[in-house]
């Protein structure tokens, strides 16, 4: 129906504006998880980064991203 269109281009552009508030490494992290399938070690490897480190980068995405997508 064209409200459920309305309502899923309302969630992509605020998913694409919450992503781009974060910083770069972050965003990375993000899209190759999400979007890309990467797993947390394929990430830590292909960034030389901890797995930790992509733990924490996911953590502050989903936080900031959830709060992003909450609306008014």
């Amino acid at each position: 129906s064209p409200e459920r269109i309305a309502s899923a281009r309302q969630s992509v552009a605020a998913l694409k504006a919450a992503l781009a508030e974060l910083p770069e490494r972050t965003q990375t992290v993000f899209v190759l998880h999400r979007f890309e399938g990467l797993r947390y070690g394929e990430i830590a490897v292909t960034l030389g980064i901890s797995v930790s480190a992509v733990e924490k980068h996911m953590m502050r995405a989903m936080s900031h991203i959830v709060r992003g997508m909450e609306w008014p």
